[in-house]
């Protein structure tokens, strides 16, 4: 048996990204959630969880400086795509949000009265959700009681543009993982904002069977037949019914999912219940300013504070004349600048030629520093033609020779040495007379 390996050759798959895949993530609405000032630990987790609610289109390993400042992000944000900023803040008064649509405004200021971070809420649960793809798709997002109040229905617009949008004909089931919900407490004023993960379970079973066809089996030891786990203590029917709003009718499972479970699941569509598990955080905020700008400009609606028409008038022109007169300032500096340029410019024109006019000739009186021959009083009588005086020009005293150097700083001991031999031959002569007669 002979095998005859054929030549072929390897065809390029289509590896770049499409273009409208490109446009569609570039259209999504994303978010920094950013830190301003000193922030107790609580506050720093609650930031935390924020950006989690957030994901996927949002920074979340983003490191703030202590001098970063708003302009700095909203320069970025124009390159990242960043549309929306939420600041938090704690100064005096209590912990704030500002919720701002870049670069323009406008920006929505919130008092946070109460939150709940997502650790104490998981705490607090008998089965807790462990967390999985969940945060790999975008949550939806549902608004309840808002009312209609001018200022409630732009937190609406504001908290409707904050997330993707939604296309009920092209949705699927598993993009559904997260719901983040707002509800509005009009008698105060507050909103809650809430986060859950959505679960579809099977319906129409008792506990005792969904825990029999499910991949973990039951501790059976107990009970001598499956009847009796399946109508006895161990299947109790103390949960409640599910409600008829909270049922649907799921798709059938995709067939590597019924490869993968291992069971027999049928391959046509089943009623299942739509079940919520709060992730966190919980947040309750008061709204009390919005303002017209980007963190800045006229101040739209304010809940404790009511202006008269005549103080609106007058503090627009007060604005308008602080803008006139920082747009004078700002002119008078870049001229003032253009000025100073101009300036150096030429200074550095003239030094030039005064440094070539230079380079020509020698200057007249200039003293001789490379000869070594010529001391000061030469130079003094040769320029100026008369004898120096005796105190006008010392007598240079020479340099100290390597040697010398050598001696200063040895130590005391070789310099004790040193100087007995140098007394040496003056005591010889003195013992044999002073070196003869």
């Amino acid at each position: 048996c002979t095998f005859i390996m054929g030549s072929s050759k390897r065809k390029k798959k289509k590896t770049h990204v499409s273009t409208e895949a490109t446009e569609a993530v570039d259209e999504v609405p994303k978010s920094f959630v950013v830190k301003r000032g000193k922030l107790p630990i609580p506050l720093k987790a609650l930031v935390k969880d924020v950006r989690a609610m957030m994901q996927p289109f949002t920074a979340m390993k983003l490191k703030e400086r202590k001098a970063s400042s708003i302009k700095d992000y909203v320069a970025i944000a124009g390159h990242l795509g960043v549309s929306h900023l939420m600041a938090f803040s704690c100064p005096d008064a209590g912990a704030t949000l500002r919720l701002a649509k870049m670069p323009r405004g406008p920006t929505l200021c919130f008092r946070i009265q109460e939150y709940s971070l997502g650790k104490d809420v998981v705490h607090l649960q008998r089965r807790p959700h462990s967390p999985g793809m969940e945060f790999k798709v975008p949550p939806l997002l549902v608004l309840n009681n808002f009312g209609t109040d001018k200022h409630a229905q732009l937190c609406s617009t504001m908290f409707q543009n904050l997330f993707p949008p939604v296309d009920i004909a092209k949705i699927k089931l598993p993009q559904a993982r997260r719901v983040v919900l707002v509800t509005r407490e009009a008698d105060s004023d507050s909103f809650v904002l809430r986060q859950y993960v959505i679960n579809v379970a099977a319906t129409g079973i008792s506990r005792g069977i969904r825990k029999v066809i499910s991949k973990k089996l039951p501790n059976l030891r107990k009970y001598s037949d499956i009847s009796e786990y399946v109508t006895g203590g161990g299947a109790s029917d103390s949960e409640a019914e599910d409600a008829p709003y909270a049922r649907v009718t799921a798709p059938p499972p995709s067939r590597s999912s019924r490869a993968g479970s291992g069971a027999s699941t049928p391959s046509r569509a089943q009623p299942a219940a739509v079940r919520l598990t709060e992730l966190g955080p919980r947040i309750r905020m008061q709204l009390y300013k919005i303002e017209e700008g980007f963190c800045d400009g006229e101040v739209i609606y304010h809940k404790f504070v009511e202006k008269t028409p005549e103080e609106i008038a007058a503090l627009r022109e007060r604005k308008e004349a602080e803008r006139k007169v920082k747009e004078a300032r700002k002119a008078e500096q870049e001229a003032n600048v253009a000025k100073k340029r101009k300036r150096e410019d030429g200074e550095s024109d003239g030094s030039d030629e005064s440094d070539a006019y230079a380079g020509e000739g020698v200057v007249v009186g200039a003293r001789p520093t490379d000869s070594a021959d010529v001391d000061d009083a030469e130079w003094y009588r040769r320029e100026v033609g008369e004898e120096p005086a005796a105190d006008d020009f010392p007598k240079q005293q020479h340099a100290p020779s390597q040697a010398a150097k050598k001696d200063k700083f040895l130590p005391w001991y070789a310099q004790k040495r040193q100087d007995n031999k140098k007394a040496k031959p003056s005591e010889e002569g003195n013992k044999f007379g002073g070196g003869g007669r």
